[in-house]
Formats: structure tokens, sequence, C-alpha cells
């Protein structure tokens, strides 16, 4: 019998429910500064036959409002981990939600500290058996890794889900050394929004709104500083696993997916760590593995649980016994932006990288045409030219964001379009399969005309048809060829080599099926135009010797934990709805710019039926190939909560406009309280470009 066809439920158990479940809410923990941090509670009672059980505690940290927007969700979540011997604690970073203070930053050291002081504050408690995990997606797997960094004596385990080691490298501001457009303008304003919601009022007492009122003026704008720090250095190692990976001492389980950004720091920690690890890396964009596309989706709660079983409870379960590495290594699908699944299968890999790594290397060739080049085997090509001009709006073709999500946040379509701009270098049709697990990379020699200039590198699957759908892809500023922290411009007209690292991944190329590598200039609106108008040379043969490296491994998978793939049970509370979403590319003829629109608006009602959250956001990218250096970001973002009679309205916006020295940014806010003004503010600040 293969290791699929088992039962999951019987061959790899998880903690079945047992327990009676109860909740306490606006549950104060003490802060080492002497604040009171606010959380939600859901706790198993001990059974009647066993009146002085203990249970561990599972700790979930991020600023995402636990009394209204994640209310239903954390509802759900905290009954179905108590029902099964968990203590759920849903915490509100400080200055957010109904916890008191001021937020900062993301990520502060306070703020990690605050953690620390959760994670030992539900050890102590008699309820509590001393151990405590933490889990979160995105910011609260950033939160459950930094904490872990700091040791907690009683945080034995964390289950960070699509977060990342790296917070330059692999975040929502910069991707390569270039400065991010659609997720820095959708984060960034939209958490000037959801920064100046108020805490709940009968949490506060008497002084809730003097405190709301205290509290916006207070909160900085995170975009401005982010902007400032163009450069790694301190302020992202604030924050950040790397270098230093053997600081954690918990166990993790990483959760990644390959259309999700956070998915390189996977691997990394995966073969950097010390600590007892594992992990898993499905097809999925940024969402959680149950129900985010493309599938073949899994249970993961029941692998989280199964993990928790093992370092919290301490259940010999065979969790550890298990391959380190599962992923999924998908195979060709026609390109659309909202598949619900792409074939393949799971791999099940010891550990990472495997010792029977290997590359298959191609070398860039010239071609028939101009731009229309080939991948060949050998090397020995005769040395040339193809010569391309910088294209700001190239790219719209691909994702709308570096990580994909929910809609309007899709998937690339097909190339073509895009391809038939720009360089473009295709291998003949395969004979047999050839599996790219890993990093694939260009290796390119570039010549510019500017000083600064970005290379975007795209990997695709050509199908017999014609049809181009991309594998993975990887962007550089080549003023950070040599380092991320001490960019240096490009000297025009000399021929540099660089290397350009793509995004993670695990593919299966098929026979009759091409490989082709695209190179291009920008990525629009992925990320900012370098400002210059230019042209570029991409040196072929010879000792440039442009190539694409792609990574293999050898050998067979090891088998795969059988998954359990039916839903696992949540309770439905609550009620939303959504808007229809929009994506829509302009192209304006007369202004020769290209133009990127969309939206996403939808509520939320709480569980008791009455009170709702109306969100949304529309954001506008515009640039132009004639005008690199003049680009434009504005989004507007509302957030409406009513409550018991009581209606808060939150407008934001953000704009920010470029030129070939500065980003200008516009950001206003507004509030309105029962329909009366209760806060207004506007900030306008100037930041040099450095390099980008």
């Amino acid at each position: 019998m293969s290791a699929q066809s088992i039962d999951p439920e019987v061959g790899r158990p998880a903690s079945q429910p047992r327990h009676e479940v109860g909740a306490l809410y606006d549950v104060r923990i003490p802060a080492g500064d002497g604040l009171e941090l606010s959380a939600n509670l859901w706790l198993p009672r001990p059974l009647s036959d066993e009146p002085d059980e203990t249970f561990p505690a599972i700790l979930e940290m991020i600023p995402y409002r636990k009394d209204d927007w994640r209310l239903a969700s954390d509802m759900a979540r905290g009954e179905w981990l108590a029902a099964r011997g968990y203590a759920l604690c849903r915490l509100d970073i400080r200055g957010t939600g109904s916890s008191p203070g001021v937020a900062e930053d993301e990520y502060t050291p306070r703020e990690t500290q605050d953690g620390y002081d959760a994670v030992e504050w539900l050890a102590a408690q008699p309820w509590c058996n001393g151990n405590v995990g933490m889990w979160g997606i995105s910011y609260g797997g950033f939160t459950s890794i930094q904490v872990a960094m700091l040791r907690p004596p009683h945080l034995k385990a964390i289950v960070p889900v699509m977060a990342t080691d790296d917070r330059y490298t692999d975040d929502v501001h910069y991707i390569g050394g270039c400065v991010t457009v659609s997720e820095l303008s959708q984060y960034a304003v939209s958490m000037v929004g959801m920064n100046a919601m108020p805490p709940k009022p009968e949490y506060r007492g008497a002084a809730w709104a003097e405190e709301w009122k205290a509290r916006l003026e207070k909160t900085p704008v995170w975009l401005f500083e982010w902007l400032r720090q163009q450069h790694d250095g301190p302020y992202w190692r604030q924050g950040s696993l790397a270098p230093d990976y053997g600081t954690i001492e918990a166990a993790i389980f990483s959760i990644g997916g390959w259309m999700d950004e956070y998915v390189d720091p996977v691997l990394r920690m995966q073969e950097r760590c010390t600590a007892p690890r594992r992990s898993l890396i499905g097809n999925w964009v940024h969402s959680l593995p149950d129900d985010a596309y493309p599938g073949p989706n899994l249970d993961w709660l029941h692998e989280m649980v199964r993990f928790f079983d093992h370092w919290l409870k301490g259940v010999d379960n065979g969790v550890m016994d298990e391959p380190g590495l599962v992923l999924f290594r998908r195979e060709y699908a026609d390109p659309e932006p909202f598949p619900v699944t792409w074939p393949g299968e799971w791999l099940g890999l010891e550990s990472w990288p495997p010792s029977d790594t290997g590359e298959r290397v191609l070398h860039l060739a010239p071609g028939g045409l101009p731009l229309v080049g080939g991948l060949v085997d050998e090397a020995g090509v005769e040395p040339s030219v193809e010569r391309f001009r910088h294209r700001p709006t190239n790219g719209t073709r691909a994702a709308l964001s570096w990580g994909a999500g929910g809609a309007p946040n899709g998937l690339a379509r097909d190339l073509r379009p895009d391809e038939s701009m720009i360089p473009t270098f295709t291998s003949l049709p395969l004979d047999e399969p050839l599996d790219v697990v890993g990093f694939p990379a260009a290796i390119l020699a570039w010549e510019s005309s500017a000083p600064i200039a970005t290379a975007v590198v795209r990997l695709s699957d050509v199908a017999p048809d014609g049809t181009s759908a991309q594998v993975t892809a990887g962007i550089l500023n080549l003023t950070h060829r040599d380092s991320h922290a001490s960019p240096t411009a490009l000297e025009p007209g000399v021929v540099t080599s660089v290397r350009i690292q793509m995004r993670s991944t695990a593919y299966r190329f098929l026979p009759g099926h091409r490989i082709r590598l695209s190179v291009a200039s920008s990525y629009w609106p992925v990320i900012w135009p370098s400002p210059f108008s230019a042209e570029y040379g991409l040196h072929l043969g010879g000792e440039a010797d442009s190539r694409l490296v792609l990574p293999t491994i050898g050998g067979e998978s090891v088998p795969v934990p059988p998954f359990k793939t039916t839903p696992a049970g949540l309770r439905s509370i609550g009620s939303s709805t959504e808007e229809p979403p929009t994506w829509r590319v302009t192209d304006d003829v007369i202004a020769g710019t290209v133009t990127v629109t969309s939206s996403e608006f939808g509520e939320v009602v709480m569980p008791d039926g009455m009170s709702s959250l109306y969100t949304g956001e529309r954001l506008e990218m515009t640039a132009s190939d004639d005008d690199p250096a003049h680009a434009r970001m504005h989004n507007e973002v509302i957030y409406r909560l009513r409550d018991h009679g009581s209606e808060v309205l939150i407008e934001a916006s953000g704009t920010i406009r470029s030129t070939d020295a500065d980003f200008h940014m516009n950001v206003g806010l507004k509030v309105t309280l029962d329909g009366a003004p209760f806060f207004e503010r506007g900030w306008l600040e100037t930041i040099p470009r450095r390099l980008v």
C-alpha cells in the first residue's frame, strides 16, 4: 500500500476534539514597559475525570484587529484548537486594535519583546502545561520567527506560514534592490487606514476616544521610513533572521507556496537553521493551503496540530521522522490569472539542498531575427550583441504583484505580448522531461548607457502551440550587483557580468515543450522603473557567455506522507460579501503611458449579526516608456465600522510620484465618528532616490 493510499487520519493522526471550550475577551497581558496588551483567549475545559488537566498555548500576534476584522476567523480557529486541547491566544500588537500604545513601525524591537513577554505570561498561567507555540501567516509568521530569535524559555515550536527570514530581500518593500509598486501601495496605504481604526470602546473605558485620538496623532506613516531605507543595513537586519540562522532554538515547521513572494525563505531556513525543522511547499498564492489557489489543497491545520502534538504535548507521532521537505513539483498548465489547480506530484526530500544536486546550463545564442535568440547546450557561441531599449511599461502580462493572492492579485497570463518587445531565447523542443528544482539563475553580460538599470529575467515554458507560461522570474537592480548594502553605479558603455537569481521553483518541462528565457529592464507594475532612458546591450558568446543555469536534483523522491485533504471542519461564523474586483491595463496612445488599475471591496458581518466592517481600496499606477523618471502610484483606502449604532469611517489616500532624483509622497487621512469630523491630517515628504 502506498503512503498516499493510507487514511491520513488513521496513519497520521492528530489530536481529536475532546474538550468543551470557553472564551475570554480583552484579556490583559502585561508588557515589560508597563502597558497591558489586549488579547482574546479560547481555552479547553478539563475533562471531568481529569480536573487538573493543563494545556499548551498557541500565540498569534498581528496588527489585524481581533475584535472586528479577524474576529470570526479567530473564533472559528480558536474553538477548533481548544476542542483539541490547545489554548489559542490572539494578541493585538501594541498600538493596534484594542491594545494601547503606538505602532511606531512594523516589527520593532519593543513589539518583538512584547511577544517574548506574552509567551512567558501564557506559560505561567495555571491552565497551561508550560509549553507555548506560535503560528501566523504573513505578519504573524514574521512575529513567530522574530520572537523565537529571542529564545523565550517556554517557546517550544513555531509554525510560520508564508513569512520571511530577511526583511530586505523578501518582503513588500524591495525586490532585488528595486522599490516595489503594487505591493507597497496596497500594504503601506492600507496600514495607514488600518492603524487609524479605534480600540473597542467597552475595552478601553470612558477615555477610549481620547486614547484613540492620541494614537492617531502619534502613529507615523510607516511608508516614509521604508523609502528612506533604500539599501540593506541595520534597519532591515532588525527583525530578520538572516544571517544568524542558529539563533532559533524552537522547532520550526515552515509552510510556503511557489506563487507567494515568501517561498525562498522556506528553503533558506530549511537549509541553514540548526533547530529541529521541516517544511512544506505547495503551488499556493499568499493564502492558507486549505483554500489557496492553485491546488492541490490540504488541511494545513491537521499538519500544524500534528507538529504541535509532538513538540507541545510530547506525543510520539513520528512527525519528525517524515521527510524534512515536502514540495509539489508542478507541470505545464495553460496560463490563466486564477487557476483552481495545477498538475504535478508531491515530492519528499530528506534535506535541502539534496546531496545529488546538479545543473543544466543553456547558453544564450543569437537567432535569425533581432531579439529572437536560442538556448543551446554547447558553449562557444559566436560573439554578438542583442541591443534593446528601456521600456518601463513592460511586464503587465505577468502577475499584478510579485506575490499573488485573492482577486485581483492574480497570476501571469500568456507572456507573448510582453515577449514581443524584449530579447527572448528559446530552446529546441525537449526530447525527455526536465525537472528544475531550486533557484534558477541567469548570468548576463550587460552593457548600459545609463548608470542605473534593472535586469528582469523570466523563465517560461513554451507549449507546442506557442503559448508562453511563466515558471518563475528574477529581478536585480544592477547597481546592487555586488551588494544590497553598498550599491555602485554602472559605468556606461562597460560590459558587466551580473547574476540574477530567480525565485525558487519545482517544475517539470515536458517532452515537446521548449524552455524560454526573456530579458527585460522593467516589470510594471511590480517594481518602480529605473529613471533614465537607456539602451542596453546583451553580449552573447565568447568570453561573455551569457547563460541560463537550471538547478536539477537526481534520485527518487522519498515516500510522501498522506495528506488530509478534507476540510478541517471549522464552524462557520458571521458572513461576508465581496464586490466584483477589477484589474485593468490601459494603454493611453496619446499620452504614451500604461496605467494599471485595480480595486477590491467587501464587507464582513460580525458574529453578533449586527456589527459590520466594510473595507476596500483602489489603486492606479502609471508609467511611460518615453519618460521613465516620471511614474506615479495612487491608492485610496476605506474602512467603515458599524458597531451597535455607531459608525467610524476611515478614509486614507497615498500618492507617490517620482522624478529622476526624488520620490514625492503625499498621504492623507480623514476620520469621522457618527458623521462628524474626528481627525484629519496630511503628510508630505520628499525622499531622494539613491541608485533606485
